[in-house]
């Protein structure tokens, strides 16, 4: 057998009822099994235990890989699973860690890159990658570890109707040429083509079987299983309401990313459903109507009294309070809503999203199953009762039951008079729609695929109205400014230095300064280093918008100092210290990426291995250390826009203390995110088998004499300014 799970029982601290309870399951060399079940049944539970990311409390697992690694997870969530600063190593980062030749690794990483797609975007970052392309990146890590089982946790849910069928035929000639596939679903179609079912209930299994057998079940019990809707839920097509005189929201001549020139009205009472492929554009527009990004051309007008909410595709980024209830009723409290209207709106909200009061009110918003957190984030912003309505892949994770209640309740809402418009790659949902808008394919326009950050006027370009950012936009700006980080690969001597060598250059840059005792000196240094910097193609407006934020603190300082102790400048040569360190740190990070600064720092350490210290894992922490730094950013960017689209700080300019207020209740959901990330890229290193072998590394480094003589130069002017002789 090449899987053998027993009697597998599994209960979260908290849980009333386990999430799995007793599952075995047998699989043979080869098998292609489809696992489905409504949210919440186990399923991906299941996947984590059998991948080995987490511990039953009772029975075993076996896989029998021969020398192959045992199995390797696809997340549900892509964005969970990149751990590098660009798709091409972020792919490496497994046959890396499995200690692959570089020949293989890069044979292997180019094979996976072809499989997905990914040929193009090999040198992208790919968190700033649509959420579609992000799943692809995820599975062709997996693919590159050359797994004995391929486990897919919902693979295609959120992938075009042309990259899923991509997919697929992916996963169908993968099991041709004799792949294991455990192939977890809500689509009943994807599930005919495997050979076998397992179908999970409650933490149960409810079927077994081949998929014939499977095909022919009985419509009342995939119903009660969560696998198709009731045929009484079933959303009618409407026919095109009459259109009021008063559009809710119009985008007249919209440019922002891969759009150009677009016209869209929302009206009262209508449905809008945006289709197109990964890149087209969909999420940035819906960002754009909601008025968080900026468009570079053209107009979006709320009209007078009107109120608009966005529900995001990232389910989990709206999610910020610590129970269920609490989350819900954020927007309704900020609205002034208090007491039993308050208890009876959030009420309302979570039944209609399909998340019972009773059931789930004390509920921790972070143990629940993807299609649970969907549905969550999709009650706190119903519970806003906005008159424009927009949703982004609202049905992404969600079981047949759930999506049929859910095009349901968008037939309803736009009855009761919203606006409703919703992004979706599934052609059967732009069934309930009056109108569809398809926006055009980025391959025959030319635009190349990106997220939402490099458009809205958050990369180094200004994008035209910039001037007329408000107070919200701009603070979403600046985040996602610093989300992107400052590493550009470029053709420099500085950045052409293997990943040792500028470490040794910052260290030397670094100790003159603190040898340095004199202005004369630290001014030459500074000057010395803003000459590196240069070379290195570190903008000055960055520098110098960098030096004038922190300047103000800085000199604040020194005047304290000197009004304490007058004549003394010693607060001054502080600040004048910290500028010349301020630069050299500024190149190093302009110039390093994760993975460099990761193998320098164990390259510097490696003296330490011959005393067994753990020189890899040090290094790993120094890397995570500085990737987390845009992690913060990024969380802190989503955490923003959603209290933002839910009524923080609506109504007229906080005063001091409310804005302190604000600063304070981002912290707390901040900080809890930030664990939860920590949490999840510590599951996402281990499952790309970090630790498993002995490591090699797939990025070369390139030993240039004239770069390297360029560096020592440079480190030893720095030394010998810092140490001549006659300085005071």
């Amino acid at each position: 057998m090449a899987l053998s799970a027993d009697s597998l029982t599994l209960t979260f601290a908290g849980m009333a009822k386990p999430a799995l309870d007793g599952v075995s399951l047998a699989l043979s060399p080869g098998e292609y099994l489809a696992v489905l079940g409504e949210n919440g049944s186990g399923k991906s539970t299941l996947a984590r235990v059998i991948a080995g990311l987490a511990v039953p409390d009772s029975g075993s697992v076996s896989i029998d890989a021969g020398d192959r690694i045992p199995a390797a997870l696809v997340f549900q969530v892509p964005a969970d699973q990149l751990v590098a600063e660009t798709v091409e190593l972020d792919v490496a980062f497994g046959p890396e860690n499995i200690g692959l030749p570089r020949d293989e690794a890069r044979r292997r990483v180019a094979s996976a890159l072809g499989a997905c797609s990914l040929e193009g975007l090999a040198g992208r970052d790919p968190q700033r990658l649509p959420t579609g392309r992000k799943q692809l990146v995820a599975l062709a890590g997996a693919l590159a570890l050359d797994p004995a089982i391929l486990i897919l946790d919902e693979p295609t849910s959120m992938l075009s109707p042309r990259a899923r069928a991509d997919l697929l035929g992916e996963i169908d000639a993968l099991h041709r040429s004799g792949g294991t596939i455990i192939h977890i679903t809500h689509d009943l179609d994807e599930a005919a083509r495997a050979e076998r079912v397992l179908v999970l209930n409650d933490g149960r299994v409810a079927f077994d079987g081949p998929v014939a057998e499977f095909g022919a079940t009985p419509a009342a019990r995939l119903y009660a299983w969560g696998l198709r809707s009731d045929p009484g839920a079933e959303p009618e097509e409407r026919a095109v309401p009459p259109v009021s005189a008063a559009p809710s929201l119009t985008a007249a001549g919209l440019g922002v990313g891969p759009l150009r020139g677009l016209d869209l009205s929302l009206f009262p009472g209508t449905i809008t459903a945006i289709t197109g492929e990964s890149g087209s554009g969909k999420s940035l527009l819906l960002e754009t109507l909601a008025g968080i990004t900026v468009p570079e051309t053209g107009t979006v007008t709320l009209a007078p009294g009107k109120t608009v909410a966005l529900a995001v595709q990232e389910s989990e980024a709206s999610l910020f309070e610590e129970f269920v209830a609490d989350d819900v009723a954020f927007a309704p409290r900020n609205a002034g809503a208090s007491g039993k209207e308050l208890v009876e709106r959030v009420a309302r909200a979570m039944d209609l999203a399909g998340l019972p009061f009773a059931d789930f009110a004390e509920r921790r918003t972070f143990s629940l199953s993807g299609g649970e957190r969907r549905k969550a984030a999709l009650a706190g912003v119903l519970a806003m009762d906005a008159d424009v309505l927009l949703m982004d892949e609202p049905s992404s994770a969600l079981d047949a039951r759930s999506r049929a209640r859910f095009l349901s309740l968008v037939v309803t809402l736009a009855r009761g008079g919203t606006a409703v418009a919703f992004t979706t790659n599934r052609e059967e949902e732009c069934g309930i729609a009056d109108r569809v808008v398809r926006l055009p394919d980025p391959a025959d326009t030319g635009d190349a695929p990106d997220t939402v950050g490099a458009h809205d006027g958050t990369s180094g370009r200004r994008a035209a109205g910039a001037s007329r950012l408000s107070r919200d936009q701009a603070t979403v700006r600046r985040l996602r400014n610093g989300a992107r980080g400052s590493f550009r690969r470029l053709d420099t001597p500085i950045h052409r230095l293997p990943p040792v060598c500028k470490y040794l250059l910052l260290a030397a840059q670094c100790a003159a300064v603190f040898l340095a005792t004199g202005m004369p000196a630290l001014g030459a240094l500074f000057a010395l280093s803003v000459l590196v910097s240069l070379v290195a193609r570190v903008s000055p407006r960055r520098l110098a918008l960098g030096a004038l934020g922190i300047l103000p603190w800085l000199a604040l300082f020194g005047a304290v100092q000197y009004a304490i102790d007058p004549g003394n400048l010693r607060g001054f040569l502080f600040i004048a210290r910290f500028f010349a360190l301020y630069v050299p740190l500024v190149c190093f990070t302009h110039s390093a990426s994760h993975t460099e600064i990761m193998h320098g720092m164990e390259d510097v350490l490696r003296p330490l291995s011959l005393l067994s210290f753990p020189t890899r894992d040090a290094s790993l922490v120094v890397g995570i250390v500085f990737r987390f730094v845009s992690i913060l950013y990024t969380e802190a960017e989503r955490i923003t826009v959603a209290r933002i689209m839910r009524g923080a700080g609506a109504g007229k300019r906080p005063s001091p203390m409310a804005r302190l207020r604000s600063l304070a209740s981002l912290f707390v959901p901040l900080v809890l995110r930030t664990l939860s990330r920590a949490d999840r890229l510590a599951e996402a290193i281990v499952a790309r088998k970090y630790g498993a072998r002995g490591h090699t590394r797939y990025l070369g480094a390139e030993f240039r004499l004239a770069d390297i003589a360029f560096a020592a130069l440079v480190a030893a002017g720095s030394l010998a300014i810092a140490l001549a002789p006659g300085r005071p």
